[in-house]
Formats: structure tokens, sequence, C-alpha cells
């Protein structure tokens, strides 16, 4: 019986045998070990197909099976011995298995384009590192970084070859460089923090056990290191000349209303909860401190009775403090001492002005995650104060387009095309309204959205942008909708090449405007070129798609990699119960690549992880950068894994609009509605006002 694929748009692959369709959807839908069995009898019927034996041999490998990769992959170059591809996964696969003298003879530096030419040298640098002709591997990996610079994890091991070198100076410089090219490639501050310490950088040193120190606050030792440097480095810091204080942010009047450059001006009102944690719930207060760039006045908050007006003698001097006492609002002004008790419901505050601009001091940012910070901003429109006891929250009511002049800047970088920004506007005021009129997830709390990204980046005043701004007022009132109704447009930073669809992520429904779609220029939808190899091939290089590295795009954004130690995994993966982690392999995927199910096999037991978002979040303190990638197995001579390396595509969820492949397609001369149209399948554009 032959199966069918079940993925929307894509039934079937392309231009594929009733068998080929069998294997794919095997692998596709987790069952490695049954398309290993279907290859097998295949290549018996069909032995001049050289991809069959490729294919089992990448299947072998995502099972941890690196042996029976190394024996498919023999087979393969017996039967051509000039394949590159058969050639380069034979030398891969003895190197994972820890035949490294075998890898470094198998490979050909002379074959291979520009993408293979990369692997090539990767594998090479790796393989004489572990032979431990160190100068060769800093040579090898100085030249792979010349071809392809800043990428965060050939620096790692170029100074890692330093390091073993001698050469501390030079690996402490490619260490910091590393990690300033990619922030989430935690494991670099592991190699890189005791080697600064040891060449006596304290400053970088004291920096990166903090951050580890933040992040693995249960390891005594680092615990140690970071107090003691900690010490060091306030001492240190004392005896230099003191840095002038750079000017408070200060509120400040707005040029124009928003609604004023309206054609038909009826924007509608969003309530967003500020001071909001991940899980966009609102950090209840006791306090807050605020100023407004003018006059204001705050009102009862149910009977909207004037109870106090601020700033109306000297706007320069007057700070305030909003707080409750006995279950009691009061304030008090910080300048002159005086305070004042506003009762006990809730307030609502506004300047005299829509012009002016209220700060708050202390908003939370990240509440309740490993970066959790805290900083000033100023705000548009009115502020409801809503008390629970002796505490409360804040909600900003705010016009929808002034509160996207704000999220565009946030959610985008302003220096991208202006029709990617009107794209971007366009999703982001579709989003907000979905938000807040269908799924209505904040209700409970009293405001449509959060200001984190659980809803959107809002970060107010100091955030807007011109050019971003000129999007949102373009765009006015335009919306995605889908058969009359407005869609849900998500979005992500960069898909990897690919986006998925909605259906194929556990818990998120089937939105059929939220369908997958090939970032792949010139691409035919119905290509079959998501079979395994090409997927092996597409993550490790990104090709010729729009969401590339590139321009504006970072190379972390478009593809990464992540060589995590057995010891590092075991620890990130203790809470699972399973012992110490044997295999970790991808099960299902959607057709674009992104892992949906994640075995863990251990050596008490074994644990399956559903849902992107959950496999993302594994390493609690550096989620991996998206779903998209594949997992490559080290052993060392007894079989037990030394490290897992993740080489991954793509940045998010990979759903909905794909914010780098924007950046390529208006930089490719198309128009928002066309990148609209491309990613959110059969939608329409339509102006709400």
């Amino acid at each position: 019986m032959t199966l069918k694929i079940s993925w929307p748009y894509q039934e079937p692959f392309g231009n594929l045998s009733a068998e080929d369709n069998e294997i794919l959807t095997m692998y596709y839908g987790g069952m490695h070990e049954n398309a290993v069995a279907r290859l097998d009898s295949l290549i018996s019927a069909k032995p001049d197909r050289l991809d069959l034996i490729l294919m089992k041999g990448h299947v072998l490998r995502q099972l941890g099976d690196s042996t029976g990769a190394i024996k498919a992959y023999n087979q393969a170059v017996k039967k051509q011995p000039d394949d590159f591809t058969a050639n380069y996964y034979y030398a891969l696969s003895c190197y994972m298995n820890g035949n490294y003298k075998e890898a470094l003879k198998s490979l050909d530096l002379k074959a291979g384009d520009d993408e293979g030419k990369r692997k090539l040298f990767l594998l090479k640098g790796m393989s004489e590192i572990e032979t431990k002709n160190y100068e060769g591997a800093a040579a090898t990996f100085k030249k792979l970084n010349e071809i392809y610079p800043d990428f965060s994890p050939y620096l790692y091991l170029l100074a890692s070859s330093y390091e073993k070198a001698g050469d501390i100076k030079s690996a402490c410089e490619a260490y910091i460089k590393a990690y300033k090219s990619d922030t989430s490639n935690f494991e670099i501050l592991l190699d890189a923090a005791p080697l600064l310490l040891k060449s006596g950088d304290i400053e970088n040193a004291y920096k990166y056990y903090r951050r580890i120190y933040e992040k693995l606050k249960d390891d005594n030792e680092i615990k140690k290191i970071y107090k003691q440097l900690s010490q060091l480095y306030k001492k240190m810091t004392s005896e230099r000349t003191p840095v002038k204080q750079q000017a408070s942010l200060e509120p400040r009047r707005v040029n124009a209303l928003i609604s004023k450059k309206l054609k038909n001006a009826a924007p509608q009102e969003v309530l967003v909860g500020l001071n909001t944690n991940s899980k966009g719930e609102p950090v209840q207060l006791s306090s807050i401190k605020l100023k407004s760039s003018a006059e204001f006045v705050i009102y009862n908050g149910k009977k909207r009775k004037k109870l106090f007006t601020g700033n109306d003698r000297n706007i320069n001097e007057n700070e305030y403090e909003l707080y409750v006492k006995n279950n009691k609002f009061h304030i008090k002004n910080l300048n002159t001492g005086r305070a004042f008790e506003l009762g006990s419901d809730d307030l609502y505050l506004k300047p005299v002005s829509d012009e002016e601009t209220v700060l708050f001091k202390g908003i939370k940012v990240g509440a309740g995650s490993p970066w959790e910070s805290s900083e000033s901003r100023y705000y548009r429109g009115g502020f409801n104060f809503v008390k629970h006891k002796n505490f409360f929250i804040v909600i900003n009511k705010v016009e929808l387009e002034s509160y996207l002049v704000s999220v565009l800047p946030s959610e985008m970088p302003a220096g991208f095309p202006p029709e990617a920004l009107m794209a971007q506007a366009i999703c982001a005021r579709s989003e907000a309204l979905y938000k807040k009129n269908i799924l209505k997830k904040h209700a409970k709390h009293g405001y449509d959205l959060c200001d984190d990204q659980h809803c959107q980046m809002y970060r107010g005043v100091s955030w807007e942008r011109p050019a971003s701004s000129d999007a949102v007022l373009k765009t006015a009132g335009t919306v995605i909708t889908y058969k009359g109704k407005i869609c849900d447009a998500i979005y992500s930073d960069n898909c990897g090449g690919h986006t998925q669809s909605s259906s194929e992520i556990s818990g998120w429904g089937d939105m059929k405007y939220l369908s997958g779609t090939s970032n792949i220029k010139g691409a035919n939808e119905n290509e079959n070129i998501f079979n395994p190899l090409f997927l092996e091939r597409f993550v490790s290089s990104s090709g010729d798609s729009y969401c590339g590295a590139g321009g504006a795009i970072k190379n972390y954004q478009s593809r990464w990699i992540r060589k995590i130690d057995a010891g590092v995994i075991n620890n990130s993966f203790k809470d699972l119960d399973i012992g110490d982690i044997l295999r970790i392999i991808p099960r299902k995927r959607s057709f674009s690549g992104h892992v949906d199910s994640l075995e863990i096999i251990g050596t008490r037991g074994k644990k399956i992880i559903k849902n992107e978002l959950k496999i993302r979040r594994l390493f609690t303190y550096s989620p991996l950068r998206s779903s998209k990638f594949i997992v490559e197995t080290a052993y060392d001579k007894k079989g037990r894994p030394r490290f897992f390396m993740f080489i991954g595509a793509g940045f998010g969820h990979g759903v909905g609009m794909c914010q780098s492949g924007a950046y390529g397609m208006a930089k490719d001369g198309k128009n928002h509605d066309a990148i609209i149209s491309h990613y959110y399948k059969d939608s329409s554009l339509t102006n709400l006002y």
C-alpha cells in the first residue's frame, strides 16, 4: 500500500514514483527505521540508484548510527568514486565515528563548488584538531574564515585551534569575535571565559563568567569564580576615571498625532499591557515613577472625575511616584515631597494634549526570562492603572496607528527597504486586530495586547523611526484578510529558506493562508526540493534564497551551528530523568524541514518532545535559533557520545512572513502586495479606513 503525503498544497512530491513517495513520507513522518528497511529493498531491486544509497546513509546518520552510515556511503563511493556527496559524507561519518585519519585521507579539497569547499575545510580542520595538528587546523580555519567571514561557528573553531596551538592572544581575540557574531552560541563562553581569565583579561573574563553564572547558577565552581571576579572587577573599575553619565531619557512632545495624517481619520484604539512577562502576563507593581512632557490629569477610572493635575507649575522639575498604600492609590511629587491620596478606585491618566507623552521608569523587559532587565520608556496616549489589593498594573490606551509606529521598528529594522517595511506594517496591524478581536488572550487581564514578544514588541516613542512611521502611514487601515476575515498574520525573523505550514506544528491548527512556501528564487512549488539529501544540503548552505545571509541579514539569522559537548547536554536534559544522553533523533518534520517531534534516548529511557517551540527551548540557558536542523553525533572509541552538533537554518518558528525574505524580495524589486501574497496564500488586502 502506498502512503500519501498529508501536507497541504504538496501532495504528492513532484515527479516521484510511488516508492519514493513512500520513503519520503516515512522519513518526514519520523519512521526512520521503516524508511531504512524500505530503502534496502529498493536498493536491491534498483542497484543503479545512487541517490537511494545516499539517502540511506543520511537516515542512518540521523538515527545516530555512524557505523551503518559508513557502510552505506562506502557502497556509494564504490559505485561512483568521483561523486562529491558520497565521498564527503563517507569522510564525515568516519569523523563522527572517531576515525579521524580516514576522514582526512578521504577528503579531496579540489572537489566541490564554493559551498562544498566550506564543508570540506570545516571537516578538515575538525579532523586536524583531533589528530593534534593544531597549527594545521588553525591555518585551515583561518582560510575558512576568509571564505566565509564573521560566521560564529567557524570563528569558534579557529579560536579553539589557536588555543590548542598555544597562541593565547589570537585565541582570545577569536573567541570574543565569535561570541559577538552570535550571542546564542552560549557554548563559546564555556571555553572563552577560562582562557580570558588565564590571559589576565579580567574585564572580559568577568563579563563572560557573569553571563555563564546567570544561566548556570547551580554550578558551584562557576559561582565561586564569578564571585572572586566580581570583587576584582569592582576594585578595578573603582580606580578608573569616572565615565560621564549619559543624560537620562526624558518624555517629549511628539510632532503630530498620527490620526491627523490619515485621510479617513477613524483609527481603532488598542489597550496595551505594559510591564509584561514572556507569557504576556502583567507584572504587578506597588509603585512606579513617571514624568510627563506637559500638564497631565488623573481621573477616577470609573466616574472620570478629575482627581489630580500634575506638571501644572514647573514641567522640567516635576517627577512623580504613583503607589498603593493601605489599599489606596497615592501620588507623590518627588521634587516637593508632597503626597496626595487618590482613593481606592482604578485610575486613568492623560496628558492635556494628545501630542504629549508620559515616561515611566523601571518598565520590565523580558520579565521572567534569563535576559530580564528594566528601562525607562515613554508613550503616547492615556494610561489605566488597575488595582489588585496593594498592587496595580499599567495599561496604555493608544490609537492603533500610534501603537504601530513603535511596534514596526521594534520588529523590523527601520533600514529595511520601504516595501518590506510596508509589508511588515500591514502584518503588524492585522496581527494586532486579530489578537484583539479574535484571540482575546489577554482579556482577563484587561488589555488587548501585551508589550513583549508574546504579542508584538512595543517599546514606546523612543523606538519610533521616520522610515517605519512612513510605512505605517502609507498603509494606514490596510489589513490582510482571508475569505473576508482578518488573518492571524504572524511572522518570524528568518524561515531558513522555506516557511512551514501552521498545520504541521503540534497545537497550531490548520489555517490555509499559513501554508509553507519556498524562499528559493525561481522555485517551483511542485519541485521535489526537500528529499532528505536536498534538505541536508539546504540546511548547511542557504543557496540562492531571498532570506540568505547578505546585506542587512546576518549569518546567524540564515544558518547556524551549535557544537555542544555531551556533558553539557546531559546537564541540560537532567530534568528528563533518562540518564546520560545517547542519541538525539529528529523524528517528524514539516515539509520545510522544521522538526516537530524530537526523540531523546538516554541510558535510563527515552522521551519524545513535540512542538517546535518546546524543541527550541530544550536548552533553557540558550534556546536554538529554530527547529530546522540536522543532528550529528560524534562518538569516542568506546561508542559513547562526545558531542552533538546541531546544524541549523533560520531564526524563529518559520510560519507566515519571513522578515528576512521580505527584505530579499524588496531588494529584488518586489512590492509589498507581492510580498504578502507570497507568504499568505490566497489572501487579500482590505482597507478598514
